[in-house]
C-alpha cells in the first residue's frame, strides 16, 4: 500500500513548504515576527523555540512525503491531532491577540484546520492493518525510555496550557499566554507521539519517528549554542531545560542505535 495513491505524498509536501517557511521566519525575521506573523511571537527565545519546531516540522512531513509503506509513518496519525488541536485551542483562546489585519492570520487559522482534516480523509483505508515487519520487537528498556518521555513531556505540555502563569515563574525565558499554550503543542505533540512509539510491535515501525524525536533534540540544542548570550541563567530552569533536552536526545540516538546494531 503506497501514500502517493492516497495523497499524503502532497499533504506532506505542501506541509514541508510551509513548515520550512515558517522556521526561516522565526530564525531570521524576528521583528517581522513580531509585526507581521499570525500573532506577535516575543521574546526571542519563544520565536527560537517555535523555528526549531518547524525545522522539526518540515522534516516530519518531508519524512511523510517520501515514505511509501504507511505502517512507517502511522505513529504520527494522533500526535498530529493533538499537535494541531492545540495550536488551535491556543488560536481560539487567545482570538484577540492575533494579527488580523494582516493575511498570515487568516492563513494560519485556515491551514492548522485544513491539515488535519486532510490527513484524517487522506490515511489510507484499513490503515490499521497489522502489516509485516521485518526488523525485530522494540527493546523492553527503549519502551520504557518512550514511556517516560511521555510522561515528562505529558507534564510540561499540561502545565503550559491550563496554567501557563505559573509556568512562566519556572520556565528558562519570559513566557505570555499565548506563547505558552502555542510552545504546548510541541511538547503534547510529541507525548502523544512518543506514547503512540511505545505501542509498536517492530523498529521498523517507528525507525522514521526515532530519527524525527532526534532532529527536534538536535534543533533545540544548536539554539543553545547560537542563542546561548540570550538566555537568562537567573533562572534555575535554564539549566535544566537544556540538561533534559540534551539527555532525552542523546537517549534517543542510544536507544536507536541499539535497535539498529540489533537488526543489522
Amino acid at each position: 500500500m503506497t501514500i502517493e495513491t492516497h495523497g499524503l505524498k502532497r499533504w506532506g509536501i505542501g506541509g514541508g513548504l510551509i513548515a520550512l517557511a515558517f522556521a526561516i521566519w522565526m530564525f531570521f525575521f524576528p521583528d517581522l515576527a513580531v509585526s507581521h506573523f499570525a500573532w506577535a511571537v516575543e521574546p526571542r527565545l519563544s520565536q527560537i523555540f517555535i523555528g526549531a519546531g518547524y525545522v522539526f516540522r518540515t522534516g516530519f512531513f518531508f519524512t511523510v512525503a517520501l515514505t511509501a509503506a504507511w505502517h512507517r509513518v502511522r505513529w504520527i496519525f494522533w500526535g498530529n491531532l493533538v499537535f494541531t488541536g492545540t495550536l488551535l485551542l491556543a488560536t481560539f483562546w487567545h482570538i484577540d491577540r492575533f494579527n488580523w489585519f494582516f493575511v498570515t492570520a487568516h492563513v494560519w487559522i485556515v491551514l492548522y484546520i485544513v491539515e488535519p482534516v486532510t490527513m484524517l480523509y487522506s490515511v489510507p483505508r484499513h490503515a490499521w492493518t497489522n502489516v509485516p515487519t521485518p526488523r525485530g520487537p522494540l527493546n523492553r528498556i527503549f519502551r520504557g525510555f518512550l514511556i517516560a518521555e511521555t510522561a515528562i513531556l505529558l507534564t510540561f505540555g499540561l502545565l503550559l496550557v491550563l496554567n501557563p502563569e505559573f509556568a512562566d515563574l519556572r520556565w528558562p525565558w519570559q513566557l505570555n499566554p499565548l506563547d505558552a499554550r502555542i510552545i504546548a503543542a510541541w511538547f503534547l505533540g510529541w507525548a502523544t507521539w512518543a506514547g503512540t512509539m511505545a505501542f509498536a510491535s517492530d523498529w521498523d515501525e517507528i525507525r522514521l519517528g526515532a530519527g524525527l524525536n532526534i532532529l527536534f533534540g538536535v534543533a533545540l540544542i544548536a539554539t543553545f549554542i547560537f542563542f546561548f548570550p540570550l538566555f537568562d541563567f537567573t533562572r534555575v530552569t535554564t539549566g535544566v531545560y537544556m540538561g533534559g533536552t540534551v539527555v532525552l536526545t542523546l537517549g534517543m540516538l542510544f536507544f536507536a542505535w541499539r535497535q539498529e546494531r540489533a537488526t543489522a
